[in-house]
């Protein structure tokens, strides 16, 4: 999208980009996300080794599954909730929605901190505390939010949540029934697949199904 295309919410925000990137430190990555455009949401980010992703990649798994349930309109934020950089590295991660004058949702600015050298810490002074005592590991808290993956392209970004899906199925696509896949459309709907571009061509593929037979199941489960 040119700048002239893009809404002055998200323009405001753009100068954020670059001073929290600084400011936090090179452990955190801060990522702004036009909304309008999942295809290719990143207009500017900060730090960008931690996930990889650069200007014109796509927005998050988690980030549509907040746009498509509405969380936006309820809350001004959401924080605390974990993601995972692509070499496995563990993330705290927090997302700012960002309105139009209107009340709609314009964008997204996304924190995601790494916390590789605190858990090494952590670990270093239990093990000195403990003295090798063994202890039942502490329970994750629940936040409610599944595990955020990042992709550097829409293929990758809807090939990943499609594979969580149907491997999360144990069922072989091609021995799957109607109504099972069926099932796998209405979680991939509310996941937000179809909110991004060439989104029913891959899930098609994925499926073993034509587009034809996908766009059918999706009117199903939306009408």
């Amino acid at each position: 999208m040119s700048v002239e295309n893009r809404s002055a919410a998200i323009q405001r925000f753009i100068p954020l980009v670059d001073f929290l990137g600084t400011f936090l430190g090179k452990d955190c990555e801060v990522v702004l996300h036009d909304t309008s455009r999942p295809d290719s949401s990143v207009v500017a980010i900060a730090n960008s080794h931690i996930s990889g992703r650069r200007v014109g990649s796509p927005i998050t798994d988690l980030a549509l599954q907040l746009m498509k349930a509405g969380t936006w309109e309820r809350e001004s934020f959401v924080i605390g909730y974990k993601s995972q950089a692509r070499d496995g590295r563990a993330l705290h991660s927090a997302t700012y929605f960002i309105r139009e004058d209107d009340g709609t949702l314009a964008g997204m600015l996304c924190l995601n901190m790494d916390n590789t050298g605190l858990l090494e810490a952590r670990d270093l002074i239990e093990r000195f505390i403990q003295r090798g005592r063994m202890e039942k590991p502490r329970p994750e808290p629940e936040n409610g939010h599944s595990l955020e993956t990042f992709a550097e392209s829409l293929e990758d970004l809807t090939g990943s949540i499609i594979l969580q899906v149907v491997n999360g199925a144990e069922i072989p696509p091609e021995c799957m029934t109607p109504d099972e896949k069926i099932a796998i459309v209405r979680t991939l709907n509310d996941k937000g697949v179809f909110l991004l571009k060439g989104a029913v061509a891959v899930v098609a593929r994925h499926l073993a199904a034509s587009e034809a037979t996908v766009y059918r199941y999706l009117q199903r489960v939306t009408g």
